[in-house]
């Protein structure tokens, strides 16, 4: 079990960031293992994504990660270094479990599916690992190399459709639908019904003070390319990285804050290993930060032509 206290924490969004989306190789080759030796040196990667925790334990796995935690599911779940146990953050589950019962779902039909919506079926894809939250696939194009099946629904129309029963319901007070994702999912998030606030990566900070309870106020920088990733970085101890082909809302965002965003692409390019080097020049990384540009330089010397360190 990691328990030392971590000198700072790399959060890093997976699709669009580190990995292709709804893939699980890290890119660019080599950026695992540049992670790993920052983890070695007390800088703790740390993935905070919106897929399932076992879907970050399969990118622990396919790229030899080290395990200094997950948060997942937006926020919603976490699990602690090395643990088996997954737990959820924040209020009930029960209108969640309810809105699946209302679809057709419950909670043990997943993967390729049908769901029913005023009379009619769509054949879709529910993530078998949801915990605390509802992904739902509508387009198969971009989720081939895992799932087969017909584009049965327009994204939009389905937000608009299941929006329709959570008003219907009640439940507006506690679950809400994040916008559509590039890869054509939704998900359904929950939300405190008593501050209206939605459960998402606005609570990273109290998820990782809950992991390393020794580890308050330490220096925080979260990677990130999609409008899910803006809550988390709205904290202010928390500085924002984002790559040129980001979403334009957090290009926009990470602009206002005055974080970082690489005049490179992510994951197919150089766009968070510029991020790291932003860092390192700005001693994000405290004593370590002249180390940490070496060993960045040691493992991608082509950054080189793109900055003066």
């Amino acid at each position: 079990m990691v328990t030392v206290k971590p000198k700072t924490i790399l959060a890093f969004d997976l699709d669009g960031t580190i990995t292709a989306r709804s893939h699980f190789e890290i890119s660019p080759n080599g950026l695992g293992e540049l992670l790993n030796n920052l983890s070695d040196m007390g800088h703790y990667v740390i993935p905070v994504t919106g897929k399932p925790a076992a879907y970050v334990e399969k990118i622990f796995l396919v790229n030899n990660l080290k395990d200094r935690g997950i948060i997942a599911e937006n926020a919603g779940v976490y699990r602690k270094p090395e643990s088996q146990k997954i737990e959820v953050y924040g209020p009930s589950l029960d209108e969640l479990f309810a809105l699946r019962e209302k679809l057709g779902v419950g909670m043990d039909k997943v993967n390729v599916t049908n769901i029913f919506i005023d009379g009619n079926s769509y054949e879709l894809v529910i993530d078998p690992d949801d915990v605390s939250i509802l992904t739902i696939f509508t387009d198969p194009n971009y989720v081939s190399h895992r799932w087969n099946f017909k584009h049965s629904i327009d994204v939009n129309t389905l937000i608009e459709k299941i929006q329709n029963i959570i008003f219907n319901n009640k439940w507006d007070n506690n679950l809400t639908i994040l916008p559509p994702f590039p890869d054509g999912a939704i998900q359904v998030i929950r939300k405190n019904p008593d501050t209206g606030k939605s459960i998402d990566k606005f609570f990273i900070s109290c998820v990782i003070d809950v992991m390393y309870p020794d580890s308050k106020n330490i220096p925080i920088a979260m990677f990130g390319d999609g409008h899910n990733d803006i809550p988390a970085m709205t904290l202010e101890n928390i500085i924002p990285i984002t790559f040129a082909n980001a979403d334009e809302d957090v290009i926009k965002f990470v602009r206002v804050k005055r974080g970082y965003t690489s005049k490179h692409n992510a994951p197919d390019g150089l766009g968070v290993v510029d991020g790291l080097i932003w860092l390192a020049k700005n001693s994000f990384f405290g004593d370590d930060s002249e180390n940490v540009k070496s060993i960045i330089l040691k493992s991608f010397p082509e950054i080189l032509n793109n900055q003066k360190l």
